[in-house]
């Protein structure tokens, strides 16, 4: 199925932290290496004059920059290194190696600038980065050592530091472990070394060594929350639940201090895929910290996503009450007046959010509910009066009012308005994906693929547009290898996405593989129980001869949305 046209303009599924540690674009000198990469071809040939090679290859290396030719340019750059000790230029060659997508290059000159600048941390740091990435264990521990004994605030911190350069290299996890883990016998008695090994083999789901370094850490140093919070976290990914639990309680401190702890945890069990056990993680700590509104805010997410909306408004009624965060929680108190459909209290609750990230959102939902109370021509005068005062937003406010048109089936009048927002805006990506939208509902294959193709030259790994033209073509052509091809480009794109996940389970319906389209279609409605998805899934059910099964799906679509056009067509289609 396509994807709505509006972007950023929905409520978040949850509340949660994720925790990145990157190793790439960050600079990481010519030295032998374990595997030493053959040096590619000089960019020009050598200069007759080996008194002015230096200055030759920064010319050369400094013209190839300015044409736009990042690969010749850091050849040059490296080359020179040959001829030159100045930190400097061996910085700015592994950057620009960097920047050209050549980790070889790179490596070497990040070798070379660690020996040039032999007290440089940053040096160090992208050294280790770039030898993990190559598999070079020699020179990733005289690194890694490095990182740890510069570190300003000695090795205990500097372990820390390491741990986050080393995380992150898909593939790299038994090399980066080896070379912490030897580099931590070094420092027995340091608990801040087992911890760091432990978030380390943890980043890479190495649990037993995770579990065994926190162990470690917490034997040094019984009472310290951050070991206790690994330990909890390796716990939660094998299962055990309820240790986990007992461990966080056993934590000690103030009880502000422990509501932060069990804020934490409540974050881990949202990471790990348990909502349900991190919202009464959130409830722990506000039993210990009623005032904490990080927990209350947390909460009311959750709830929301978990489609609790009686414990979602207690949560943010009282946050409101506090005086805390009150514009976020008028939204969501908002949105879950919405959800149950009392449009005026909702409006009530929109109309209170003042300022901040959600005022322009709150905004546009306040007029969209006049539509769902039946009155099409408010909820666009509304819109159309907000985008008068909000010129800074005037797409997306035309896409808003295009997709009321569009859900009322209004087709000609949604396409008119998107002609007047391009001739206004002319190429908008967001535009032209919408007007793709009614161009197919209108049944002009053609236009609806040209827009797509025109997005997808601006944005060519748009997810959005990859289903659409995928979906569209399995439902208009035959073109189905074609189609499956764009939808497989959007699923990696975008794995979790319901909107795709239903696409690859229609085309694999048209391809005639309905086994892989039940499992698609499976999962696209556990996470997204929307008419089309119920459409296709109670298809492919019946196509198998679960035809009870297919109403039932059918049925509840039905209670939810008696009018959508391809749950109606499917129904008239095969159980009229």
């Amino acid at each position: 199925m396509p994807q709505s046209p509006i972007r950023g303009i929905r409520l978040p599924a949850c509340a949660c932290l994720i925790a990145l540690a990157g190793c790439a674009g960050q600079p990481a000198k010519t030295v032998p290496v374990d595997e030493p990469p053959e040096r590619p071809e000089a960019v020009v040939p050598l200069p007759p004059d080996p008194q002015v090679d230096l200055e030759y290859y920064i010319l050369a290396g400094e013209t190839a920059l300015q044409r736009g030719y990042a690969a010749q340019a850091a050849q040059a750059y490296v080359a020179a290194l040959d001829y030159s000790d100045d930190p400097e230029l061996a910085q700015r060659a592994t950057r620009i190696a960097l920047f050209a997508g050549d980790p070889d290059l790179a490596f070497r000159a990040a070798l070379a600038w660690s020996e040039v600048e032999p007290d440089s941390a940053d040096a160090h740091q992208t050294a280790a980065r770039l030898a993990l990435r190559a598999g070079a264990p020699r020179q990733l521990e005289t690194h890694a050592a490095a990182v740890v004994d510069l570190h300003p605030e000695g090795p205990a911190a500097g372990f820390r530091e390491l741990a986050d350069v080393l995380s992150g290299e898909p593939g790299a996890g038994d090399v980066a472990l080896n070379a912490v883990d030897e580099l931590v016998s070094g420092y027995p008695d340091l608990p801040e070394a087992h911890y760091a090994l432990g978030l380390l083999a943890l980043r890479y789901n190495r649990l037993g060594a995770a579990d065994a370094a926190a162990g470690r850490a917490l034997a040094l140093r019984p009472d310290w929350a951050e070991a206790v919070m690994l330990k909890a976290d390796v716990l939660v990914r094998q299962g055990r639940i309820a240790a986990a639990d007992e461990l966080v309680a056993g934590l000690t401190g103030s009880r502000s201090e422990r509501a932060e702890h069990h804020i934490e945890y409540a974050r881990l069990l949202l990471d790990a895929g348990r909502p349900d056990a991190a919202a009464d993680g959130f409830e722990r700590a506000l039993s210990l910290d009623p005032d904490n509104a990080d927990a209350r805010y947390g909460l009311g997410l959750l709830a929301l996503s978990l489609d609790q909306a009686e414990r979602a408004e207690k949560a943010f009624a009282a946050l409101y009450r506090s005086g805390r965060r009150r514009d976020d929680a008028a939204f969501y108190l908002g949105a879950v007046a919405e959800s149950r459909g009392d449009y005026a209290e909702a409006r009530q609750w929109y109309g209170r959010v003042g300022e901040g990230a959600h005022l322009f959102e709150a905004q546009v939902r306040a007029a969209a509910t006049y539509y769902e109370q039946g009155d099409l021509a408010r909820a666009r005068s509304e819109l159309q009066s907000l985008r008068e005062r909000r010129g800074d937003m005037a797409e997306r406010l035309y896409i808003a009012e295009g997709e009321l048109l569009y859900k009322a089936q209004r087709y000609r009048e949604a396409l008119a308005l998107y002609e007047e927002a391009l001739s206004r805006y002319p190429g908008d990506a967001d535009l032209l994906y919408a007007r793709s939208l009614v161009w197919e509902r209108l049944g002009d294959i053609d236009r609806a693929e040209a827009d797509l193709r025109a997005v997808l030259s601006q944005e060519p790994g748009d997810p959005r547009a990859l289903n659409a033209l995928g979906y569209m073509l399995s439902n208009h052509s035959r073109r189905y290898e074609e189609a499956r091809r764009y939808i497989e480009q959007a699923l990696e794109a975008d794995p979790d996405n319901p909107v795709i996940i239903d696409s690859m389970g229609w085309i694999h319906y048209r391809l005639g593989n309905l086994d892989k389209a039940l499992d698609y279609l499976e999962r696209a409605y556990a996470r997204l129980p929307d008419p089309e998805v119920a459409a296709h899934l109670g298809e492919v059910l019946w196509k198998l001869g679960r035809k009870e099964e297919a109403r039932r799906v059918w049925s509840d679509a039905e209670a939810e949305d008696p009018d959508h056009p391809v749950l109606r067509e499917t129904l008239e289609r095969l159980a009229p």
